[in-house]
C-alpha cells in the first residue's frame, strides 16, 4: 500500500456546487442534549481506507486536528479526525462546509418554513445577548451548537426557547447563513425602535400569542414591556411601497391561511395541471430521457412547499442537462410558472367571488380581531446589512376594501402580461378604484425547489 504521501497531491477534491450545506458544523454539537461531532462528508471511503488501512470510518469534528492533513476538500476551516474501528488515528480531512453532508447518525431535515422561524427567533435572541450580534456567523454556530439550556427567548405560550431549539432550526435552514445574519440585523433595527424601553419579556410566537393577544395578530415575535403592553414585529424578508403588510407565502399555504379551506383545492389544481401541462412541452422524441426522468420523479404526492421536491428536481435537472435542456429556466420551470399564473390569472376573473376570497385572506391576518390583549404591530424587513421597519395602516377605509363581499367588487380586471411573473389587478370599490399586483415566483436560493411558487404583493392600492 503506498502512503498517504505519495497520494496527497492528487487528493485535493474541488467543491462541490450541487448541493449547499446549512447544516450546524461545530466540534461540540448537540442536538436535545446528545453530543455528536461526527459528521458525513462527500468522500469516498475506500479511497481514505488505502490511505490509512482497512476499517469502519467516522470523521470527527475538531478545532484542533492531530497528524496529518491527507485530504482536502476544497479550501475549507472545517477539520475532521479520522478515527478507525472507534480508534483516532494520527490523519485528518480539511473541509468546505459546502462538503459536509450531515450529522453522523441523524437524519437529514429541511424545512420549508425554517428560514423565517430562524431570522425571527434570533431577532429576539439578538436583542438580549447584545455582544454576539458582531460575531462571524460559522463561528457563532459552532458556539451555540455547544451550549445547551434556556436562551432568555419565549414562545408564544410561555415555554422557553432553549439552544437545543434553535440549532434543531438551523439544521432545518436551507439559507441558515443568511438568516443569522438578518436576525443580527433585526435586532440591531428593533432595539433602534424601542428606543430604551424597559422590556419584561422577549416573545418567538408565529403561531401562539402571549398574554391573551388575539392568535390572528400578524406578530411573528414581540416584546412585553415592564408596565404589561405588548409590541409585536411582522417580520419580512422583503420590502414594497404598500400600505398593507405583505403576502409572504407560498400560494397554498397563503391560502391556507384563511378559515375558509374550500378554495385550496383550487390552487392545488392549478399547481397539478400546469405541471402536467410542462411535461406536456418536453419533445418526448428529441429529449427521451429527460421526458422519462420527469415521469420517473413524479411529484404529484409531494407537498405543495417551495422546497418539497427539491431532490426530485435535481434529478431530473442533471438529466435535461444532459440533453441540453435547462430545468430551471426555458426547459421547465418558465412553462410552468407562465401556466400557473395564466391559470391564476382566469381563476380570479371567474366572477368576483374568487377575488373577494383572496382579499379577505389579506384581511384575515391584517387587521386582527378586537377581541383580547391590544398588541400593534411594526412592519420588520430584514436584510443582512440593514433591516427596516415601519408602521402598519390600520385605517377602517382599507379595512373594509380587505374584509369586501363579491357583490361590493365592480369592474374587476386581471391583467397580465405574457411571460412576466407577474399579475396586476384593478377593480372599484365604493367610489374609489384600486390596483393590487400580485407576483408568483421561485425564491429559492441554489434553484426552484418546490410545486408551489412564492406569493407576494407590493400592497393595494389607490389607482
Amino acid at each position: 500500500m503506498k502512503s498517504f504521501l505519495e497520494h496527497k497531491d492528487n487528493l485535493i477534491q474541488k467543491p462541490s456546487l450541487e448541493y449547499v450545506s446549512e447544516m450546524t458544523v461545530s466540534p461540540n454539537y448537540q442536538q436535545r442534549g446528545v453530543y455528536n461531532p461526527y459528521y458525513t462528508l462527500k468522500v469516498d471511503d475506500s479511497v481514505i481506507n488505502t490511505l490509512v488501512g482497512p476499517g469502519k470510518l467516522r470523521y470527527r469534528c475538531t478545532d484542533s486536528p492531530k497528524g496529518d492533513e491527507i485530504y482536502t476538500l476544497g479550501k475549507g476551516k472545517f477539520t475532521f479526525q479520522i478515527e478507525i474501528d472507534d480508534q483516532e488515528q494520527p490523519y485528518y480531512i480539511r473541509s468546505t462546509k459546502g462538503n459536509v453532508e450531515g450529522h453522523f447518525g441523524m437524519k437529514s431535515r429541511k424545512s420549508a418554513t425554517a428560514s423565517s422561524d430562524v431570522n425571527e427567533v434570533l431577532t429576539m435572541y439578538f436583542l438580549i445577548h447584545k455582544s454576539e450580534r458582531s460575531m462571524d456567523t460559522i463561528d457563532w454556530e459552532k458556539m451555540v451548537a455547544g451550549k445547551s439550556g434556556k436562551t432568555g427567548v419565549l414562545k408564544g405560550d410561555g415555554s422557553d426557547v432553549s439552544y437545543g431549539d434553535i440549532v434543531e432550526l438551523l439544521d432545518k435552514d436551507e439559507t441558515a447563513q443568511r438568516d443569522i445574519k438578518i436576525g443580527q440585523s433585526n435586532a440591531v433595527a428593533v432595539q433602534s425602535d424601542l428606543s430604551g424601553a424597559s422590556v419584561k419579556n422577549y416573545y418567538w410566537c408565529p403561531q401562539a400569542k402571549p398574554g391573551g393577544i388575539d392568535r390572528k395578530n400578524p406578530s411573528d415575535t414581540m416584546v412585553e414591556f415592564s408596565d404589561g403592553s405588548f409590541l409585536g414585529y411582522s417580520n419580512k424578508i422583503s420590502a414594497g411601497k404598500d400600505v398593507t403588510p405583505k403576502m409572504n407565502a407560498s400560494m397554498v399555504a397563503q391560502y391556507h391561511k384563511h378559515k375558509n379551506q374550500a378554495p385550496v383545492k383550487d390552487i392545488k389544481k392549478i399547481i397539478d395541471n400546469a405541471w402536467t401541462y410542462a411535461i406536456s412541452q418536453v419533445d418526448k422524441k428529441k429529449y427521451p430521457e429527460s421526458f422519462k426522468a420527469l415521469k420517473m420523479n413524479d411529484v404529484k404526492r409531494d407537498p405543495y412547499t417551495e422546497g418539497g421536491s427539491k431532490k426530485k428536481f435535481q434529478i431530473i435537472a442533471k438529466t435535461m442537462n444532459k440533453e441540453g435542456l435547462n430545468f430551471y429556466q426555458d426547459g421547465f420551470y418558465y412553462p410552468y410558472r407562465n401556466k400557473v399564473l395564466d391559470d391564476y390569472q382566469q381563476y380570479l376573473k371567474k366572477g368576483t367571488k374568487n377575488f373577494a376570497h383572496l382579499l379577505n385572506i389579506i384581511a384575515f391576518y391584517t387587521f386582527p380581531s378586537a377581541k383580547g390583549t391590544p398588541c400593534p404591530y411594526k412592519l420588520l424587513v430584514g436584510s443582512e446589512s440593514s433591516s427596516t421597519i415601519s408602521d402598519v395602516s390600520t385605517g377602517e377605509e382599507m379595512k373594509a376594501v380587505c374584509y369586501t363581499k363579491p357583490n361590493q367588487i365592480k369592474a374587476l380586471k386581471v391583467n397580465r402580461t405574457k411571460g412576466t411573473q407577474s399579475i396586476s389587478i384593478e377593480w372599484k370599490f365604493g367610489n374609489k378604484n384600486y390596483v393590487m399586483p400580485i407576483t408568483c415566483r421561485t425564491r429559492a436560493e441554489g434553484g426552484w425547489s418546490g410545486k408551489a411558487l412564492y406569493m407576494s404583493s407590493s400592497g393595494i392600492k389607490e389607482k
